[in-house]
């Protein structure tokens, strides 16, 4: 029987889940993440994605963020504080990532174009049991342009300037793309 139909079968569609704030894997991106609120906003492009599908009962981040005040939460979720979260938001899965990588590429025949790079990973997580039900990983990319003294907002990167805009379509492109594999994976293709 192969991993998505086994995965399937543990998960039913309809099921309340909550997508916690993502995090950066620091030292794996050229680009300064304070600056952009990537976690937070890559975080808020897998619950569009996945409202979308309609696979899920997909909580706000913002609900979910104020129930969660006062319980630190950062990187990885161990089984206790997963289980923990579950009992306060009243769900049975989570759903967490990291942003895993943010570069870019520079074009050699027109140097102030630049393709922006993005890689995250999501996770879904059993918090009665603590266990990994399905992960999956999403990649993006962006081409940004710089061109003088634009009034546009850029973000410096050693000597090169990439657009925010650039930054955050790639990363929504990334977390589109994971969470289209990780439904695609619990769920099967849409017909």
């Amino acid at each position: 029987m192969c991993a998505s139909v086994t995965a399937a079968a543990l998960i039913e569609k309809d099921s309340t889940v909550a997508v916690m704030d993502f995090e950066t894997l620091k030292g794996n991106s050229e680009l300064n993440f304070d600056l952009l609120n990537a976690e937070k906003t890559s975080s808020e492009y897998v619950i569009s994605r996945l409202a979308e599908k309609k696979k899920f009962i997909v909580i706000d981040r913002e609900t979910t963020q104020e129930k969660l005040k006062g319980l630190k939460i950062s990187g990885v979720i161990d089984p206790n504080t997963a289980k923990k979260i579950g009992e306060i938001l009243g769900v049975r899965y989570i759903i967490y990532g990291n942003v895993t990588d943010v570069s870019f590429e520079t074009d050699k025949a027109l140097l102030n174009l630049h393709k922006v790079k993005a890689h995250l990973i999501i996770r879904i997580m059993d918090v009665e049991t603590g266990k990994i039900i399905m992960a999956a990983r999403g990649a993006g990319d962006s081409e940004s342009g710089f061109i003088g003294d634009s009034d546009g907002n850029f973000i410096a990167v050693g000597t090169v300037k990439v657009s925010e805009v650039s930054v955050h379509n790639a990363l929504q492109k990334a977390a589109f793309q994971a969470a289209d594999i990780l439904t695609e994976r619990l769920f099967g293709k849409k017909k």
